[in-house]
């Protein structure tokens, strides 16, 4: 009756307690919502601000007369206009017209450079119907971007202000404007765009302002700026040197193009956050503010807290006045149950000593745990073996016994045996008296007779010799890698070049297609001996400028068998003679020595088909000078079933990042010495 009543009573004080939960969050869900929409709203409305001007600055230029008629008559012409820079206008009637306005041009020229200086801009140009510029800010003039192309397109078509997504440059983060200069006659009661000015303005500065947190703000609360490009969502980040990051996933937009108000993870990284973004208007900018969950539910947890603390006092002194209750009622039943552990106990003695005539004459070690990790029993082997006596590793656990880092592993392997029920082995290197050891261990889970477990049995074997003798062997195949890669780099640099560059491609290439430990172990070794065969072939065959005749392919496709001859005989005890021997085979069969297809290849073969071919591509050759990269991968792609699609995008991704970049630096330096 009494249980009855406390477990009736515990329903309602969670009861309460959740409700009233639940409401607090929704108020607090809300108060955060309308904090988060006006920031957003407001940081919006300043960069729009700053837009407009930008724009504002520019009116006095594109309405000046003088610009408006210079434009006009330049739009009447159908030559290059970028003679108008170079000063060499060439003679022909079609050329007559911009010839007489090769006098204005300095003044024009002149005038537009102190407008962009004086209005702080980096730079600028006017830009003609047909893509050319005929004025710049400055003599440098830096061909445009595809996006600027169709930007200014995009304002011919459409005269009104157009903007740029936001860019990283050497001068920092900034942003292209385009405006339209319209003609001076009415076409249809219509002016047209007969130019379009390109200005370039730093944001840096208005965007750090932007992002950066005020003394008002809240804590865990930021601000974010997320654009949209060809390339797809980007986080705006001046202050890394890339200025821009991709995001993982495409935001879900609202009807209305703005991030509507939700919880979801940070844009940069899996931070919980309660977030919503506001779109710039005529802009694919995003301005996202963002709040830590944690922190702006600091307040709910609080009230969470105490009300569970009210509701367990409550609790706390109900269970105490119906405790003292049962505790009266039920003595007599404590003390039957108390002569029952008393007898259990004397069982498990006896059994203790069982196991113990047993297990003292064994070399292994054998121990027994209880659920909690603390030894229970332990033969004198182990007590011998971590220098102890038997009554003193009694009572203690694994991290006292063997250290924190051994002692956790050792744990895990515990909660594994306990759940699974099913016996667990596994090696584990453990120092003994300052001496290395390797055991395998095996664990089991000890139970009573209704199948609940009690307990952990253990049983370590010391294998210590067989793991240096596998030791010993893999030191040996090491050596032996290394005198054959010693044996290229004495016969052929080119071919050891070769081979060094082809690891690393390899290797980037195993990372990012996150390869098992054994895949990757294989590419990289294969990667290094990939060239040993062509050390049998004529070097005159090698470097030959001409074409091979068929007889001489057939002969250097020999560097396939002479490699096999060598390394099949080596026992890497990974696939290391099969990824060199397919490496030259091609998906739709078309390859060599067996004419392999598809799946028939493996994957080691395919990730060393690809980067022998982009690394051969790269580097000078003596009949054709290095490709550049992106031709290198434009080659390959365009040769259809040769590669594995999944191992090139992959090259692609790899190079993209910094540790491709110091491997491209490594090529181009080899690709210098070789030419």
């Amino acid at each position: 009756m009494g249980v009855a009543i406390i477990s009736l009573i515990l329903t309602a004080l969670l009861a309460w307690v959740a409700w009233t939960v639940r409401v607090k969050q929704g108020e607090l869900q809300e108060q955060v919502h309308e904090r988060l929409e006006l920031l957003a709203n407001s940081r919006a409305e300043v960069f729009g601000t700053w837009l407009s001007g930008l724009v504002q600055q520019t009116d006095k230029l594109i309405s000046s007369d003088l610009f408006r008629l210079y434009a006009t008559d330049m739009d009447l012409i159908d030559v290059d206009p970028s003679f108008l820079i170079t000063g060499i206008i060439p003679e022909g009637k079609n050329y007559d017209h911009l010839a007489q306005l090769t006098d204005q041009f300095p003044l024009m020229h002149q005038t537009f450079a102190d407008f962009t200086s004086f209005a702080g801009f980096l730079s600028g140009r006017i830009v003609h119907r047909s893509g050319q510029s005929y004025i710049g800010s400055d003599n440098r003039m830096v061909p445009l971007s595809p996006v600027q192309s169709g930007l200014i397109k995009m304002t011919f078509a459409y005269p009104m202000p157009h903007f740029s997504p936001l860019r990283q440059t050497d001068n920092g983060m900034v942003i292209d404007l385009f405006v339209p200069i319209l003609s001076t006659a009415e076409d249809n009661g219509t002016k047209k765009a007969v130019a379009v000015v390109m200005l370039t303005k730093s944001a840096g500065t208005t965007v750090t302002s932007l992002v950066s947190n005020t003394p008002l703000s809240a804590k865990g609360e930021r601000t974010r700026l997320m654009q949209l490009t060809e390339a797809g969502f980007q986080e705006i980040v001046p202050w890394k040197p890339e200025g821009t990051v991709a995001l993982a996933a495409a935001p879900e937009l609202q009807s209305d193009r703005s991030l509507g108000f939700a919880k979801r993870d940070s844009l940069g990284g899996q931070t919980p956050v309660f977030s919503l973004g506001i779109k710039v208007p005529d802009l694919d900018l995003w301005m996202v503010q963002e709040v830590d969950v944690q922190d702006a539910t600091k307040s709910l947890q609080d009230y969470t807290r105490i009300s569970v603390l009210i509701a367990g006092l409550i609790a706390m002194v109900l269970s105490l006045l119906f405790g003292a209750i049962w505790w009266r009622t039920l003595g007599q039943n404590q003390k039957r149950i108390a002569g029952e552990f008393q007898h259990l106990a004397q069982e498990l003695e006896q059994q203790r000593n069982f196991l113990d005539s047993i297990n003292d004459t064994i070399p292994d070690f054998i121990v027994v745990k209880n659920l909690s990790g603390n030894y229970t029993y332990a033969n004198p082997a182990l007590a011998d073996g971590v220098g102890r006596p038997e009554e003193e590793v009694l009572g203690l656990d694994d991290i006292a016994l063997f250290g924190f880092d051994t002692g956790k592993r050792l744990e895990q392997s515990d909660d594994q045996a306990l759940k699974t029920g099913r016996p667990v082995t596994f090696t584990e290197r453990i120092f003994l008296k300052s001496q290395e050891h390797y055991f395998q261990i095996t664990k089991v889970m000890l139970k009573e007779d209704s199948g609940a477990p009690t307990g952990i049995v253990s049983v370590f074997r010391d294998i210590t010799s067989m793991v240096k003798a596998e030791e010993r062997k893999r030191q040996a195949i090491s050596q032996t890698v290394e005198a054959l890669v010693k044996a290229i780099e004495f016969t052929d640099p080119y071919l050891a070049g070769h081979s060094i560059l082809m690891r690393d491609v390899a290797s980037l290439l195993a990372e990012t297609l996150k390869l098992s430990p054994e895949d990757k172990a294989t590419v990289e070794i294969a990667s290094h001996l990939s060239q040993i065969g062509k050390i049998f072939i004529d070097k005159s065959l090698l470097t030959k400028v001409d074409q091979l005749t068929e007889e001489e392919k057939q002969m250097v496709q020999k560097h396939v068998e002479h490699a096999g001859d060598i390394l099949r005989q080596i026992d890497f005890e990974l696939p290391v003679y099969e990824a060199v021997y397919q490496m030259n085979e091609r998906l739709d069969g078309s390859g060599y020595p067996k004419g392999l297809q598809n799946g028939e290849i493996s994957l080691q073969a395919r990730v060393l088909s690809v980067a022998n071919s982009f690394c051969a591509m790269i580097r000078p050759r003596s009949y054709r000078p290095a490709m550049s990269t992106d031709q290198t991968l434009e080659i390959m792609r365009a040769s259809a079933g040769s590669y594995d699609p999944q191992v090139l995008d992959a090259l692609q991704s790899a190079l993209g990042t910094a540790r491709g970049g110091r491997v491209l630096e490594k090529a181009m330096e080899c690709a210098v010495v070789c030419s």
